[in-house]
């Protein structure tokens, strides 16, 4: 059963009237102390199963079309409406992130799932999250298998672990619970998109559900956030510079210029652009983080034969910025930069190129939108609200700044785990924080389908 689609009206508050932040504050949840927590104590098991099964499913940046048939499946046999379809790279041509490097979105499918509504046409609650996952390419570095989900204790390892299936379950958890205690149809849409290639492409499997039709007006990306939500995400380029050298024989090596030597010194500039640009306009939503705008390299290649000096290498990563920084203004800096500093210890500017194969866009949401006031109030009244600070970023770009930017839509980043599991070996979530953010997401969506 496919969904209605919905079509964009620009947030307001407005359009709540006048069922105020005192109304909220002041009205007790009407469905958690009741039949809410009882469908989620009664579908613990169960949830912890289909985490173990998610990790199973070796979801790697283009073979995502096996998770996403067994989610759809699983949808449909709790009673979530469905729409599973395929995009095309041609219809995200047009687009910024359809420019991008990307992995082919042919048999990349998107899914999006929601509770049975009887008014797909009032504001809807989005769930994003992205159904790739990194690769686990060393095994033998793992204590636990990544493609086979391990409990022990409070923890479950393997590969997506908390990037992001352990956060997609919890969403899953919230909506299936709060279903369960309805009775009927929900009054508003609260949809979740199943999007591929984020750890490929930022933003462009949001884009293709935008592109079907979806808009939300309030959003919730599902990260591992340390079970907190974050209001504001940061922006990217993906950058790759290429040394040209001089091939030679290498016990004559005086003769030649050697690429891979170069790219040393380039190596060398980035790590100190990256503390030069610490100190300009901080931001602090990011001040429990040290490094401002991190500069990662992440691939280095070079060299065609043994015994010679190389006459190319290259390198690429990541620049990560702040949400406030543009990205055009930021590209052009970072060029000149990386150029002037080379040219200093010798290192000329026809010998280099520079490329930008990737952008996206942070974003920021502010504090007294209305799904920020949602998220706080359900942070407060969770059993387990001691470490709540105030409002922080997440340390990192994600699905967040599409939507934001082209829609201006409300957004949090909110799930279990945290960035120091992602990507690692032996990856993992507790499980007992699954269950604490199942809980918040559910009284977030307790709350926007009462304010309807």
């Amino acid at each position: 059963m496919a969904v209605m689609l919905h079509k964009f009206r620009p947030f307001s508050e407005s359009y709540f009237n006048t069922m105020s932040w005192q109304t909220i504050q002041t009205q007790p949840l009407h469905g958690l102390a009741g039949g809410v927590e009882q469908a989620m104590a009664a579908s613990r098991e169960e949830m912890k199963s289909l985490l173990c099964s998610l990790i199973a499913q070796k979801s790697i940046s283009g073979h995502e079309q096996g998770l996403v048939q067994f989610a759809h499946q699983w949808a449909g046999e709790h009673g979530f409406t469905t729409d599973v379809w395929q995009s095309t790279d041609q219809l995200v041509a047009a687009y910024p992130q359809g420019h991008a490097r990307h992995i082919s979105l042919a048999n990349r499918p998107t899914l999006v799932l929601g509770i049975a509504c009887c008014n797909p046409s009032r504001p809807a609650l989005i769930f994003n999250a992205h159904s790739d996952v990194v690769d686990a390419p060393a095994p033998e570095r793992w204590k636990f298998k990544p493609w086979m989900a391990t409990v022990t204790d409070d923890r479950v390892y393997g590969r997506g672990a908390c990037d992001v299936k352990g956060p997609l379950v919890s969403a899953l958890w919230a909506m299936y619970s709060v279903s369960q205690s309805l009775g009927g149809p929900a009054n508003a849409p609260v949809l979740l998109e199943l999007v591929p290639g984020e750890e490929d492409a930022v933003g462009l499997g949001t884009l293709t559900s935008v592109l079907r039709g979806y808009h939300a007006d309030c959003s919730i990306v599902l990260e591992p956030t340390e079970s907190l939500p974050r209001l504001a995400s940061r922006g990217g380029l993906r950058f790759a510079i290429g040394v040209s050298g001089k091939a030679v024989h290498g016990t004559v090596k005086w003769l030649g210029e050697d690429a891979i030597a170069a790219t040393r010194k380039v190596l060398d500039a980035l790590d100190q652009m990256e503390r030069d640009y610490n100190c300009i306009a901080p931001d602090p939503l990011f001040s429990d983080c040290p490094i401002a705008r991190p500069i990662t390299v992440d691939f280095i290649q070079g060299g065609q034969w043994q015994g010679m000096v190389a006459d190319e290498c290259r390198c690429a990563g990541y620049f990560e910025m702040l949400p406030g920084d543009s990205l055009e203004v930021w590209q052009q800096q970072f060029r000149s930069d990386l150029l002037r500093k080379l040219s200093a210890v010798g290192i000329p500017a026809n010998s280099l190129t520079v490329e930008f194969t990737e952008t996206y866009r942070g974003h920021r949401t502010p504090p007294d939108a209305l799904i920020s006031r949602l998220a706080e109030k359900a942070v407060a009244e969770s059993p387990a609200n001691t470490q709540w600070q105030g409002w922080k970023a997440f340390n990192s770009g994600c699905e967040a700044g599409l939507r934001a930017n082209l829609h201006n839509t409300p957004t949090l980043i909110w799930g279990p785990g945290s960035l120091a599991q992602a990507h690692a070996a032996d990856e993992f979530v507790n499980f007992s924080e699954v269950e604490r953010v199942a809980a918040m997401f559910a009284r977030t969506i307790d709350e926007w389908l009462r304010l309807r």
